[in-house]
C-alpha cells in the first residue's frame, strides 16, 4: 500500500516548514523519506538540486540533522553521542553544537560533563535531557537541513524555551528546518505549513 501520495512542497535556507496532521496521517513516514531512511517508490526528494539517491550516504549524513521522535542515545560519552562517534570531531565543534541546542549548561551539570558515560540508551537521563542532547547531535556540523520529529514531546517549560531559542538560531544561520509537532508553540514560528491527512496533502502555504 502507498502510505503517502501527492505530496509537493519546498523550503529554502532560513525557512521553517511545520508539518501537521492527525495521528497516523503519514507525518513520520514523510520524515523518514526526507532524511533518506526510507526510499521513495515514486517522485523525488531534492537537496540542493540533487536527488537523495545521488548523494553518497556518508556525505548526506553531514548535510542533514535529524532528531527522531524516539530518541536513542548510544553507549559512550555525551561527547561521542553529539559528535556522532566521529573520531575527527573537535571539542570546539561538539561544544558549539551543544550551545546551539542550548544544552551546554545541562551537560556541564552531569557527573562528568561531556565525558559522562551514558550507558545503554542513556537510561538514567530524563526524556527531556535525552531529547536536548539528541538535538545537539542533530545540529553537529551545522547541517543545511534540520529535520525535527516531535522535538518537544518530552520537554518541560525550560526545554521548550531552549528549543524555541535553538530554532531562532538555526534560522539566523540560514538552516532549513522541517518540524513535525502537535504543539502550537513550536508551529507558531513556522513560515510554511504542510497539512497531511490520511497520506494526502490537504493544504500547503
Amino acid at each position: 500500500n502507498v502510505i503517502l501520495a501527492g505530496i509537493t512542497f519546498s523550503a529554502v535556507p532560513g525557512q521553517m516548514l511545520a508539518v501537521i496532521g492527525p495521528s497516523a496521517s503519514g507525518k513520520s513516514t514523510l520524515v523518514h523519506a526526507l532524511v533518506g531512511l526510507w526510499p521513495t517508490f515514486g517522485g523525488s526528494i531534492l537537496l540542493d538540486g540533487a536527488r537523495l539517491d545521488q548523494w553518497h550516504p556518508e556525505d548526506l549524513g553531514g548535510h542533514v540533522g535529524y532528531l527522531p521522535q524516539s530518541v536513542e542515545l548510544f553507549a559512550g560519552t555525551v561527547r561521542q553521542n553529539i559528535a556522532r562517534f566521529r573520531d575527527d570531531a573537535t571539542d570546539e565543534a561538539v561544544i558549539e553544537a551543544a550551545k546551539q541546542a542550548h544544552a551546554h549548561e545541562l551537560i556541564l551539570a552531569l557527573p562528568r560533563g561531556y565525558e559522562t558515560e551514558l550507558g545503554t540508551f542513556g537510561s538514567y537521563l530524563s526524556g527531556g535531557q535525552r531529547q536536548r542532547i539528541a538535538l545537539a547531535r542533530a545540529l553537529f556540523g551545522n547541517p543545511p537541513l534540520v529535520v525535527l520529529d516531535e522535538p518537544n514531546s518530552n520537554l518541560d517549560r525550560t526545554g521548550d524555551e531552549a528549543l524555541s531559542n535553538a530554532i531562532d538560531g538555526m534560522r539566523k544561520r540560514g538552516q532549513t528546518i522541517i518540524l513535525v509537532s502537535h504543539r502550537v508553540q513550536a508551529i507558531s514560528k513556522a513560515d510554511l505549513l504542510l497539512v497531511i491527512e490520511r497520506g494526502q496533502q490537504r493544504a500547503y502555504g
